[in-house]
């Protein structure tokens, strides 16, 4: 992907989310325009908080990590991009808060109550909603709610459906159009103006952006590791099962969509 000019940038992006959000009051105020409750103060868990997961399982990067006077958790993240997972990236994020919220030995009825929100610039589910709340609910009782305190959102600022407040409405046509339409949406307007000006912020993101591109490169190296352990097993396991050579590399250029020649140097590079 490649490198936006610092001026284009806008709070779609998620460089300049990230900096802007850091504004306490600004923060506040969002998250009580997306959720439609008054909130009196944050205080922020860490600044584009990581959380690594135990043993060899995927940690996470969060944009706004904060939590407010009745410790309920809150993490936002602004999704510019099309991502097709964001629902299962919404259960491992929601999973691993959990994780690092609840210490060894507690009981699990102190796990805070906790808001994922997705902030995407397009309907990721089609059906022409502003917003997507989700929580447990039981399907044979569907007025019956789980209770567990986890909630998930995903916003959509592409939407004609009288579905959200005035102020978050305006927030969303801000995301979409650039245009403010309310105080809050105007002070979101100076403050990624203020942010772009501080000569300090091209170092910032030039950074930024080299750290999202190593994060890129081992995402991908992580994925071509992920295929070929795949393929290697899938070679042992059919030569164990008395498969011949020239089935398995058959079957390889089929499932993974190569040249019948290429599959077979794999099949010969597993083959014992």
């Amino acid at each position: 992907m490649p490198m936006k000019d610092l001026k284009e940038l806008t709070l779609a992006d998620r460089f300049i989310f990230y900096k802007v959000m850091q504004d306490a009051e600004l923060c506040r105020r969002l998250l009580e325009i997306i959720l439609n409750v008054e909130i009196e103060r944050i205080e922020y868990l860490e600044g584009e908080k990581t959380i690594e997961a135990r043993y060899d399982a995927k940690g996470i990067r969060l944009d706004v990590y904060v939590k407010d006077e009745r410790s309920t958790v809150y993490n936002v993240e602004m999704q510019a991009a099309h991502a097709a997972n964001l629902p299962q990236r919404s259960r491992y994020y929601q999973n691993l808060i959990d994780v690092d919220l609840l210490g060894r030995g507690e009981d699990y009825r102190r796990l805070n109550k906790s808001f994922v929100i997705f902030i995407c610039m397009e309907d990721i589910f089609h059906r022409g909603r502003h917003i997507y709340t989700f929580e447990d609910r039981c399907r044979e009782e569907p007025d019956l709610a789980l209770g567990d305190g986890a909630v998930k959102i995903f916003l959509n600022p592409y939407s004609e459906m009288n579905d959200v407040t005035p102020e978050l409405g305006n927030f969303l046509k801000y995301l979409a159009e650039g245009t403010a339409a309310d105080e809050y949406t105007e002070r979101l307007v100076e403050a990624v103006e203020t942010a772009k000006r501080d000569p300090r912020l091209m170092v910032e993101y030039m950074s930024y952006y080299a750290d999202q591109a190593d994060h890129r490169a081992e995402l991908e190296e992580s994925r071509a590791e992920g295929l070929e352990e795949g393929i290697r097993s899938f070679v042992h396991m059919s030569q164990k099962c008395g498969i011949a050579r020239e089935t398995v590399a058959q079957s390889l250029a089929e499932e993974y969509g190569t040249s019948f020649e290429e599959a077979a140097k794999k099949v010969s590079l597993y083959w014992n």
